[in-house]
């Protein structure tokens, strides 16, 4: 999982890919912000999955703590 901020509200917020095993069909899927539905398209074997930050992430994010989840 990794953070993005929405190129429109400028929020950020959680982005998982949801990998297939299936070699060479990648496509570019959509990664839709749970925001403001501001879509932008990216390239994947699979699709995205996006979730909003919590008041405390969000914080931890603009601090620059926060990056990138495991």
């Amino acid at each position: 999982m990794s953070i993005q901020r929405c190129q429109s509200c400028t929020k950020p917020f959680k982005v998982w890919e949801h990998k297939l095993d299936m070699p060479g069909t990648k496509e570019k899927e959509q990664i839709t912000c749970p925001y403001c539905g501001h879509i932008i398209e990216r390239m994947c074997n699979g699709w995205w999955n996006t979730s909003s930050l919590s008041k405390e992430e969000q914080q931890s994010f603009f601090d620059g703590n926060l990056t990138v989840f495991d």
